[in-house]
């Protein structure tokens, strides 16, 4: 190899992805002092993508260009309203986050050559790296390991729980890419989808372990019901219908087993099933449900009073309590409208549709389903200021799908 792998461009992007989470784990493992993460890969991505430009600049697509200019547009639109908004700290601390966001777009857009399979074999080492640090920490937090706290300090241990969620979304991920991937070696697809799928019941998320099960479960009832036309049935559906099974299965046995008792790191498992259990009941689903119809309550509200230019970058959190923080209403189509008005949210739903154009699932089975998968998080969950993967990975669709063209 000419370059190191873990020098290569690939690497380093799939370090800038999952750069939040990584800060947030190091500490588990005892670095605190570390320059910022996401500075410094978002920096050296920049210094790659410049040197490449003179070349791709040439070269580059129509449809890419298009897509820039939108997503340049709406960034200008939301430094536009730091010119009005009603914060004054959080407002600047979330324009400069985006542009991390912004790039993480760009990069795959304007590079050379970006390649895929390079990529995803980084994402994955290191996603699983993160999950096991974190899931051997949240195992002995919720065992109340009295040394990992104390270690940690009760209130950084308890910031640090908070990531079960990312670790879910993160292998939610890796789940159905490698589920739709085409892989002739099966060792490389089905091992890796079985962890990722292992942590996902684990790490308790439940909202990427429902839209997760959802997308497959969607997809099973689509090729059973096409089977039943062709006689033929897909090699994928028993494999979903297995995945499903095992979910339920676990489900099932966990509620009624007291497993705890017999082995404390099935605690994991524990916690997961009392959250799925919580969505039908007001100590855990009902209440969290309760918050975001409370915050869509307020959002919609407030929108009607000032539809057209919003109350400004990062004024949610200000608008709501009257405190200048960062905050959100846990889906991003209300956080655009809110803040920055209805032109930049057009402006971002017809990026996404321009970015749907492009996706074929003939062609990229697992481009589709993970279109719809970072969509359903962001209606849940998320902001502006955490959708790097996902417009990373949006932008590596539309790479995926000019390759084909040329072909």
């Amino acid at each position: 190899m000419s370059q190191l792998f873990f020098l290569s461009k690939e690497f380093i992007f799939a370090i800038l992805l999952i750069s939040g989470t990584i800060k947030m784990i190091l500490p588990l493992v005892g670095i605190d002092a570390l320059p910022d993460l996401t500075l410094m890969s978002a920096f050296a991505v920049t210094t790659i993508m410049i040197l490449h430009m003179r070349e791709t600049l040439y070269s580059i697509s129509k449809e890419k260009v298009e897509l820039i200019v939108l997503l340049t547009l709406f960034y200008l639109l939301m430094i536009f309203s730091l010119s009005y908004t009603s914060s004054q700290s959080s407002s600047l601390t979330k324009t400069i986050n985006f542009g991390t966001m912004a790039m993480a777009f760009y990069f795959p857009l304007l590079v050379k050559s970006f390649n895929i399979e390079k990529f995803m074999h980084s994402v994955t080492s290191i996603i699983f790296i993160v999950s096991v640090i974190f899931l051997n920490f949240y195992t002995s937090y919720l065992d109340r390991d009295e040394t990992v706290i104390l270690a940690l300090g009760e209130e950084k241990a308890l910031q640090m729980t908070a990531l079960y969620l990312t670790i879910s979304w993160l292998n939610g991920i890796l789940v159905l890419y490698y589920f739709f991937q085409k892989q002739n070696n099966a060792w490389m697809k089905w091992v890796p989808l079985l962890i990722a799928f292992a942590i996902l019941i684990s790490a308790g998320g439940r909202g990427p372990l429902i839209f997760t099960v959802l997308i497959l479960g969607i997809y099973f009832i689509y090729q059973l019901l096409q089977s039943i036309f062709t006689f033929q049935l897909n090699r994928l559906t028993l494999p979903v219908l297995i995945l499903i099974i095992i979910a339920s299965a676990t489900i099932f046995i966990v509620v009624n087993t007291n497993l705890t008792k017999g082995n404390p790191s099935l605690n994991l498992l524990n916690n997961t099933v009392e959250r799925l259990v919580g969505l039908v009941n007001e100590d855990g689903g009902g209440a969290s449900a309760h918050s975001r119809i409370t915050n869509a309550k307020f959002s919609i509200e407030k929108i009607n009073q000032n539809p057209f230019w919003g109350y400004g970058v990062g004024s949610y959190g200000y608008e709501m309590t009257k405190i200048d923080y960062l905050d959100y209403p846990h889906n991003i189509f209300l956080e655009i409208w809110f803040e920055l008005g209805y032109i930049p949210l057009l402006i971002f739903l017809f990026l996404l549709y321009k970015i749907y154009q492009h996706i074929d699932p003939k062609y990229c089975a697992w481009c589709m389903a993970l279109f719809f998968y970072f969509l359903l998080n962001v209606l849940k969950s998320s902001s502006l200021i955490d959708i790097r993967m996902m417009l990373g990975f949006y932008a590596i669709f539309i790479t995926i799908e000019n390759k084909k063209e040329k072909k």
